[in-house]
C-alpha cells in the first residue's frame, strides 16, 4: 500500500499514534539483555573524544561547569579527601581545587579515562577503583550506567566521613532498563575538536530507586540533609514516570 493511500485512507490521530509507537522507548527486561542491545558503544572514540574536548577548556573550566550551591556547602572543612565518582576528565575538581586549594581532589574513571586524564590534570589523582578514605563523595550521572548501582553506593557510603552527593539522577518508582542512544559530539563541554566524526554512541542505561538509594544511605548511618527536587539533568527517553532529583546525604 502506498504512502499516499495510507494517508488517504488512515485518519490523521491513527496515523499519530502508530508514529509515536513506533518511535517508543524499548524496555528491557535486565541490564544484560540493555548491554547486549547496546553492543560495543566505541568507548575508545569515546574517551579520545571526551578527553580532547576537555583540553580545550583548561583554564577556563568555570565557563562551562558551576559547583551546586548545596555541593559547596558540604565542603564545610579547612581541608579534606574530595572524590568525583564518574568524574570524566577531571573538569569539576578543577573547578573546586581552585576555591579550596588545602583539599585533595580524586577522580574515579575507567581505566582509560583516568590514565588518559592523568596528564592532561596532573593536580588530581585519577584513578581507577574506590579510594579507602573520602570525606566527600560526589557523583554526577553515574550510577545509572552500572550494572551494580547500589553495590557501588554502598561501598562509596562505607568509605565517606562527612557528606555525600548524588547528582543528575534517573529515579523511577519500577526499575527501567534501556538503551541510551546519543551523538558523540553531545559528550563534553566546550568547542568540538578537530578530527573526530559525530556518530551514535549507545550505552546500557538503567533507573535508581530513589527510596533505595535514601535506605542504604540510613543503614549506613547517613541522613537526607537535602533534597533538591526537578534536577533533571540525569533524566533520558521520553517516559514521563522517570524523573531527576539531586540527594546529598550527610553523616550522622
Amino acid at each position: 500500500m502506498s504512502k499516499q493511500l495510507i494517508r488517504a485512507i488512515v485518519p490523521m490521530p491513527v496515523r499519530a499514534a502508530v508514529s509515536a509507537w513506533r518511535k517508543r522507548e524499548k524496555v528491557y527486561w535486565s541490564w544484560g539483555r540493555a548491554a547486549a542491545a547496546a553492543g560495543n558503544y566505541s568507548s575508545g572514540k569515546l574517551t579520545a573524544f571526551r578527553v580532547e574536548r576537555s583540553q580545550k577548556i583548561l583554564g577556563r573550566e568555570e565557563l562551562f561547569l558551576k559547583p551546586s550551591d548545596e555541593l559547596l556547602l558540604a565542603m564545610d572543612s579547612a581541608a579534606g579527601r574530595f572524590v568525583d565518582f564518574g568524574g570524566s576528565a577531571g573538569e569539576m575538581c578543577t573547578v573546586l581545587q581552585r576555591r579550596f586549594p588545602a583539599w585533595s581532589f580524586a577522580v574515579v574513571e575507567t581505566k582509560a579515562m583516568a590514565s588518559a586524564s592523568q596528564v592532561l590534570r596532573p593536580s588530581i589523582s585519577f584513578l581507577d577503583e574506590m579510594p579507602d578514605e573520602i570525606d566527600v563523595f560526589y557523583s554526577s550521572g553515574t550510577l545509572q550506567y552500572l550494572a551494580n548501582p547500589n553495590d557501588v553506593w554502598r561501598q562509596a557510603l562505607s568509605r565517606t566521613t562527612s557528606f555525600a552527593y548524588l547528582a543528575r539522577n534517573a529515579f523511577s518508582k519500577r526499575k527501567r532498563f534501556t538503551v541510551q542512544t546519543s551523538r558523540l559530539f553531545d559528550n563534553g563541554a566546550g568547542p568540538v575538536p578537530e578530527g573526530f566524526e559525530d556518530m551514535p554512541i549507545s550505552y546500557p542505561h538503567q533507573t535508581l530507586s530513589e527510596a533505595t538509594v535514601i535506605k542504604i544511605a540510613d543503614k549506613a548511618g547517613f541522613d537526607l540533609a537535602a533534597r533538591i527536587a526537578d534536577r533533571n539533568g540525569g533524566v533520558t527517553g521520553t517516559n514521563g514516570k522517570v524523573y531527576g532529583a539531586d540527594l546529598l546525604f550527610k553523616r550522622r
